[in-house]
C-alpha cells in the first residue's frame, strides 16, 4: 500500500473483469490504491475452483491482488449490514447477501466500490465507480 490512501473497494466482477484483461478497466485502475473485503477473496476463491484453469487463474488473481489491503468484519460492521438488509427488504429490493457484506464494509471504509453490478445503486449513502 506503501502510505497510498485507499481510493476505492474493487468487488468480485471487477477484478474478474481484470483477469480476463478488460484493457479501459486496466486503464481506469492503473496507479490506484484500493482494497478488497473477505467476502471478495471468498468470491475469487469460488471462481478460482470452477475454473478450468484455476492454477493460471489464481496466479492472476494473486498479481492483481499483491499488497492489496483486505478488509475484515469489525465490531460494527454487522449492524451495517442489518440496517442495509431491512431497508432493501422493505423496499422489496434485495440484493444478493454477500454484496450486502461487501456494501456495509465499504460504508464503513466510507469507500466507493469499483463494480459492474447494478443492484449497488440501491444502497443508500454507498458510491459506486461503473466499471
Amino acid at each position: 500500500m506503501n502510505g497510498q490512501p485507499i481510493e476505492f473497494i474493487a468487488d468480485t466482477s471487477a477484478i474478474f473483469r481484470l483477469c480476463r484483461g478488460a484493457s479501459k478497466l486496466a486503464e481506469q485502475v492503473s496507479g490506484k490504491f484500493f482494497a478488497i473485503t473477505f467476502v471478495i477473496m471468498a468470491e475469487l476463491a469460488v471462481g478460482v475452483l470452477k475454473s478450468n484453469k484455476p492454477e493460471a487463474v489464481q496466479l492472476q488473481i494473486s498479481k492483481i491482488l499483491e499488497h492489496k489491503l483486505m478488509f475484515r468484519v469489525s465490531p460494527f460492521t454487522p449492524a451495517i449490514y442489518a440496517r442495509l438488509y431491512v431497508d432493501l427488504e422493505k423496499n422489496g429490493a434485495l440484493i444478493p447477501i454477500n454484496d450486502i457484506w461487501i456494501a456495509a464494509l465499504a460504508i464503513e471504509a466510507k469507500l466507493p466500490i469499483l463494480a459492474r453490478d447494478e443492484h449497488f445503486s440501491r444502497i443508500k449513502n454507498l458510491t459506486v465507480i461503473n466499471c
